[in-house]
């Protein structure tokens, strides 16, 4: 990747809101669900560490000269295709981009007790592409 300072910034970013969020979730569903203040906190902060990976995502695909993406979620399918990541981390990585659509379009489509029961694994599969993209910038 070309701008290793940006991609830095980013990668901490997304580091930290994803620890944010995981840090609220991690809590018993009881707890997580009736707090709504905290349970909406986490949600956003899931979005930013989503958001954050996808603008990573299309970064590494651009520095790369593939071809461009019809969708954020399509930017995960590439990169997989081309060997920078196997394809089951992309179809997790693609479920996140549809997280974030349910976010980013309203807190009434997020079913926030399947958000809890599967965060473990979300959380996993983006400190994993966070990694992976940290290679690949040299960090």
């Amino acid at each position: 990747m070309v701008k290793v300072d940006v991609v830095s910034r980013k990668v901490a970013r997304a580091s930290a809101w994803v620890n944010d969020a995981e840090e609220i979730l991690s809590q018993p569903a009881e707890e997580f669900l009736s707090d709504v203040k905290s349970r909406d906190l986490a949600t956003f902060y899931l979005f930013l560490g989503i958001q954050e990976c996808i603008d990573l995502a299309a970064h590494w695909v651009s520095d790369a000269g593939w071809d461009v993406p019809d969708d954020a979620g399509a930017t995960f399918d590439l990169l997989a295709t081309h060997g920078a990541l196997d394809h089951s981390l992309a179809l997790v990585l693609r479920g996140a981009v549809g997280l974030r659509n349910r976010i980013a379009h309203g807190y009434a489509s997020v079913d926030h007790p399947r958000v809890h029961d599967e965060y473990r694994g979300g959380v996993e599969a983006l400190r994993r592409f966070l990694s992976l993209v940290s290679s690949e910038a040299g960090m």
